[in-house]
């Protein structure tokens, strides 16, 4: 499975990227929302990790862009600052969970593995 991580923090981002390859996901991380969506656009991908706040274009907006490129694409949005109505617009928008960090990674594994069966 091929998996866009866009997190502008670039320590969890890493441990994310790291965490998440041990299970043999093929990840590519980027740390804007803008970066988010142009390698969306060159890339096909089977899940999209988004955190919701970033620079450039925030996650909100990239996953409007995302889903209007590929609208059955799963995509898990995150974020430690964005509040209940951000987090709550990223599901109206079409994220199919909205995780509010810190989480644990096995939280997330979960979700993923969901998405792969």
């Amino acid at each position: 499975m091929r998996i866009l991580l866009a997190e502008d923090d670039k320590n969890f981002g890493q441990v994310l990227k790291r965490e998440l390859e041990e299970e043999r996901y093929l990840i590519d991380l980027v740390q804007d929302g803008l970066e988010a969506v142009l390698g969306f656009i060159e890339t096909p991908y089977d899940l999209v990790l988004l955190d919701i706040a970033m620079p450039k274009l925030d996650g909100i907006n990239a996953l409007r862009i995302i889903k209007k490129i590929s609208p059955h694409v799963p995509v898990i949005a995150f974020s430690g600052n964005a509040g209940a109505e951000k987090m709550q617009e990223a599901i109206q928008i079409g994220a199919m969970n909205c995780l509010a960090k810190p989480f644990k990674i096995d939280k997330l594994k979960e979700l993923i593995r969901k998405q792969s069966v």
